[in-house]
């Protein structure tokens, strides 16, 4: 008897163990690797024939957002290895090898591919440089170029809508395939003193 208890528990304590030691990845090189991910989703979603789209005449158009998104991750990369990147952003939406969907998906995964080599190599990141004119950390300057590619993915969705396709879900905690079980469930969760001390903030 005491056997068959034996067998029973042990699987039941390495769960327990994998449960208790499950963490959500929150560094700056997974989120860039999640966030290349999420990007191209919605790249490749937007079909090619609306890659000219402007939901208005004087902004621009989707092609066009892509490649500053692209851009930013080039720049803010530059400034983390203590340079700058002064390319012509009218230039390049002009280039003629960066005109197709396919031209401009690989510009944009290699601009995360470059930021995504330059954090990985740096190291010091909480040494200081310029963000433009302003003094800054490298760490700094790679939360602000998160901050600007995640603000010109977010338009992409209205782009999407207003075409008549359908973006694609949300990606904001896991990279694909990584997503893993919650850690407590619902009523667990509910009895925590975190859940208890919730307070309705914006009804207030």
């Amino acid at each position: 008897m005491k056997k068959v208890l034996l067998i029973f528990i042990f699987p039941f304590i390495s769960i327990c163990q994998q449960q208790t030691d499950t963490v959500i990845a929150c560094d700056l090189i997974t989120d860039f690797e999640r966030a290349k991910e999420f990007t191209l989703k919605y790249l490749n979603t937007m079909p090619e024939k609306y890659y000219s789209f402007k939901p208005t005449p004087e902004i621009l158009s989707f092609r066009e957002e892509a490649l500053h998104l692209g851009l930013g991750n080039y720049r803010y990369a530059a400034m983390i290895a203590g340079g700058y990147d002064a390319s012509n952003q009218k230039e390049i939406y002009n280039r003629e090898n960066l005109q197709s969907k396919i031209q401009v998906i690989e510009w944009v995964s290699k601009s995360y591919d470059v930021m995504i080599d330059q954090i990985k190599n740096e190291n010091d990141l909480d040494a200081m440089t310029y963000y433009y004119r302003w003094n800054c950390s490298k760490r700094c300057l790679a939360r602000k170029g998160f901050e600007h590619q995640s603000h010109h993915r977010g338009k992409f969705a209205i782009y999407l809508r207003l075409v008549g396709s359908t973006p694609p879900p949300e990606q904001l905690i896991f990279k694909d395939g990584e997503r893993v079980p919650k850690d407590i469930s619902v009523e667990d969760w509910k009895a925590t003193k975190e859940f208890k001390a919730y307070k309705p903030f914006v009804d207030n």
